[in-house]
């Protein structure tokens, strides 16, 4: 763990001009709604996809018993 001091006695004019400039950009692209960072949304390989659907209960079920079964296999072995 560390300990973040600033000493503005040694930065120069430079340093703080990009500072100020990335902070700039931070603010900018944090205030744009419609930016998508990664920009999975645009991708071809998500076109014809959809979001989990109703049935994603049955897959849990299937996996806890695929589990069970496979804990009831080795005990009563």
């Amino acid at each position: 763990m560390g300990i973040l001091v600033e000493d503005n006695k040694e930065r120069s004019k430079l340093q703080d001009r990009i500072t100020a400039d990335l902070r700039e950009r931070s603010e900018r692209t944090s205030l744009d709604e419609d930016h998508d960072v990664d920009l999975v949304e645009d991708s071809r390989h998500v076109e014809g996809t959809h979001k989990t659907s109703s049935f994603s209960w049955f897959w849990f079920i299937l996996v806890f018993l695929a589990i069970l079964s496979l804990i009831i296999i080795f005990v009563l072995k």
